[in-house]
């Protein structure tokens, strides 16, 4: 779930700073100079600038800030996706994170994983559990 203050678009912005004022659609067209039809559509997604934001938002007493942030790269993803399921792993055969990476790694389940990465995503835990399970038995592992 989103925080407020983290909303996907400017739209979904100007609804939640209009209904914090207290006002309808057809009152906030009214003070901006739009069409009640019109404020429907920007609040539903329709495109607008930053600019005609502000001055929206700016109506209703609110400032407009954009946040610039780094975005994760795809090794942080990677690395993110095959701790999650390190630890569901762990959690399946009742082993502590660090024997179950060991195991995983010892038997090549985290090569596999780093190699097959974008199908095994796809999948549920309990499959990628399962397929982990069958690799590392194929090299030698024994749970």
């Amino acid at each position: 779930m989103k925080k407020d203050n983290e909303l996907s678009t400017l739209g979904a912005c100007i609804r939640m700073e209009r209904r914090k004022a207290g006002l309808t659609q057809a009152q906030l067209g009214n003070l901006i100079g739009l069409k009640e039809s019109r404020v429907s559509k920007i609040e539903n997604g329709a495109p607008i600038t930053p600019e005609v934001a502000s001055f929206i938002l700016g109506k209703m007493g609110s400032k407009l800030q954009l946040k610039v942030v780094p975005q994760a790269s795809d090794d942080n993803k990677a690395s993110a996706f095959i701790m999650s399921v390190i630890h569901y792993f762990a959690k399946i055969k009742n082993l502590s994170l660090s024997k179950a990476f060991g195991y995983l790694t010892t038997f090549k389940g985290i090569e596999y994983l780093e190699r097959y990465m974008d199908i095994e995503q796809s999948l549920s835990y309990e499959d990628i559990t399962v397929n982990l399970s069958r690799i590392c038995a194929n090299n030698g592992g024994a749970l």
